[in-house]
């Protein structure tokens, strides 16, 4: 999720119109991949549901399947990396910088309110599991330093891995990868129950209450395999 990216260079700013393809695109794009998974519809079908002619339309604007994923996931980010920050610069000073509870709760809330309500459905938290699913394409997707957009994340990132110094490096990072596939399917679960008018869908705020519990929770346990369980074999 930390691999290294390509300098991002300044893109030149859209016509009016052209802005406003590209936004009905990467919408069209979210909700299809949300619903039908990332490789079970094309690019010619997102652009047709798009309202674009042109065949070759979503391919004009964003290159490929992985240049549309990464616009999808910048439309979202750059708004939840706002919020993610201001809320890492608050615990700082507070002193909570490197509270686990703190760094969960600036991962998973950002998150959460981009989210729908009733009657006002939204795909994003489905389209980052559907893309989680595939290594590849959660790469192009993921957490990636280098994006104005994933500095937030990517900080939370680098101070959990800190707070769990006590685990091998690998297991530092497979407890982040399991902690950020837990929360991201909680949310497209809240998510898809919201869309659906379901019974018994708990608020927003009881949602990222119980998501952060569990998630602050994980980062908690010392359990080191390699070392076996604590108080030794009986």
């Amino acid at each position: 999720m930390t691999a290294s990216a390509p300098e991002q260079r300044p893109r030149p700013t859209p016509a009016p119109r052209a802005a406003g393809t590209r936004l009905a695109i990467i919408e069209c794009a979210e909700r299809l991949y949300a619903e039908r998974g990332v490789n079970g519809v094309s690019l010619r079908e997102i652009g047709a549901a798009a309202g674009q002619r042109n065949t070759g339309a979503v391919r004009y604007h964003f290159g490929s399947k992985s240049g549309l994923l990464s616009a999808v996931f910048e439309h979202r980010m750059s708004r939840a990396n706002e919020l993610r920050e201001r809320m890492l610069a608050e615990a700082d000073a507070a002193g909570r910088g490197m509270d686990p509870r703190t760094l969960v709760e600036a991962l998973v809330l950002p998150l959460a309110t981009l989210l729908g309500e009733p009657g006002r459905p939204s795909w994003y938290a489905r389209f980052l599991a559907q893309t989680a699913a595939d290594p590849e394409l959660a790469e192009a997707v993921g957490y990636r330093p280098g994006t104005p957009w994933t500095s937030g994340a990517v900080e939370a990132e680098r101070r959990i891995l800190r707070t769990l110094h006590t685990l091998p490096e690998p297991l530092r990072r497979q407890r982040f990868k399991l902690l950020v596939g837990f929360f991201t399917h909680a949310l497209a679960d809240w998510e898809a129950r919201l869309a659906a008018r379901g019974p018994d869908v708990p608020s927003r705020r009881e949602l990222v209450e119980h998501v952060v519990s569990l998630g602050a929770a994980m980062l908690a346990v010392d359990v080191n395999p390699a070392a076996g369980p604590r108080g030794g074999s009986r």
